[in-house]
């Protein structure tokens, strides 16, 4: 009797243990504003152009006194953004965010020797005009849309929380302009002509995934630091860009502050612990 006795009181403290914890109400604003900042670096390949007239000889042509150079297969290049992303809590581990993002890269389009042979104009002789150039630096500018969904594993709103993503960022160009570099400074009132022949980036898409750490209490402004990888580089294909950025991959590193909106807005949870 007492056995049962005993068991029956220890069910019941249980039982209202559980609903003391599950009458804890958690409360924090739905709407965030976010303020972010960061940089993608990405690999790919430099575009074969068909201005370009390759010579696999390493010595100089003793006739002319000139060679033409390999283009890097390799190519580098960093994208630099900075941005407004309102933020939505859907549910207390998910949230979906959009914005606007101003983003600015640069590509640098050389030969692995001096200078590449660069193809001005043909004559109706058959005669081909080329100038020596030793390289051509893009610099783009770009307006984009980004768009993400984190899920944070945890319910519990930790000063520090780590949470996962994925998101992708649709950018459009607004202004871009090239600088050619020559062998030779006579050679500069070509530079409009071959820019002429460079086609640039109108669109292109970054698609990322990743992870972060959310630092601070949602309840209040906070910032966040997280890192993506991969990141690939989306276009459509053209014939006169310098890199082929399809084939391009790389990680990011974003940095933001993110204030608290509309905090009547609330979502209420309840939490176990």
């Amino acid at each position: 009797m007492n056995r049962l006795i005993f068991i029956t009181c220890f069910i019941f403290l249980f039982v209202a243990q559980t609903q003391a914890q599950t009458e804890e109400i958690i409360s924090t604003p739905r709407f965030r504003l976010g303020i972010e900042a960061g940089v993608d670096g990405l690999i790919g390949r430099s575009n074969k152009l068909p201005m370009i007239r390759e010579n696999k000889s390493s010595y100089y042509n003793y006739e002319d006194d000139y060679y033409g150079g390999f283009i890097y297969d390799e190519q580098t290049f960093k994208s630099f953004y900075f941005g407004i992303k309102p933020e939505y809590l859907i549910h207390r581990r998910f949230t979906v965010a959009a914005g606007v993002r101003f983003s600015f890269n640069k590509i640098v389009y050389d030969s692995d020797k001096d200078y590449f042979l660069w193809k001005i104009n043909e004559s109706a002789d058959g005669t081909t005009n080329y100038v020596r150039i030793k390289d051509i630096t893009q610099k783009n500018y770009y307006v984009g849309i980004p768009m993400e969904i984190r899920f944070f594993p945890r319910e519990i709103d930790y000063p520090v929380r780590h949470y996962f993503l994925l998101g992708t960022s649709l950018n459009f160009l607004v202004n871009s302009n090239n600088d050619v570099s020559f062998k030779n400074s006579h050679m500069n009132k070509y530079d409009a002509e071959v820019s002429d022949q460079i086609d640039e980036l109108a669109f292109h898409g970054f698609l990322y995934g990743g992870f972060g750490l959310k630092i601070g209490n949602t309840n209040q402004p906070f910032g966040n630091i997280e890192f993506h990888f991969p990141v690939l580089m989306l276009t459509n294909d053209k014939q006169n860009v310098l890199v082929n950025a399809n084939d391009a991959f790389g990680f990011g590193v974003q940095l933001s502050f993110q204030i608290p909106l509309c905090k009547k807005h609330q979502l209420n949870y309840t939490v176990i612990n």
